[in-house]
């Protein structure tokens, strides 16, 4: 499994990936929670194309990869 500091760099990886892809995003989500490697997202529908597109090719890292699932009431 590996040695658990692995994680927490993991962790903070992450966190600052995704903090530089929510400021420079055109439009921000309103919600924007991650446990693990998974991602809760609230974002106007007109706009999640855009953003998903926006991680991917700001990603530094080209082998980190968001996909999503619609949840439409």
């Amino acid at each position: 499994m590996g040695s658990p500091v692995f994680a927490v760099i993991a962790n903070l990886y992450m966190e600052e990936f995704e903090e530089g892809g929510k400021a420079t995003a055109t439009y921000k989500p309103k919600i924007w929670k991650r446990y693990v490697n998974d991602t809760f997202t609230i974002l106007g529908k007109d706009y999640v194309a855009g953003f998903l597109q926006h991680l991917h090719v700001n990603s530094q890292q080209p082998t980190i990869r968001f996909t999503m699932q619609n949840r439409e009431r």
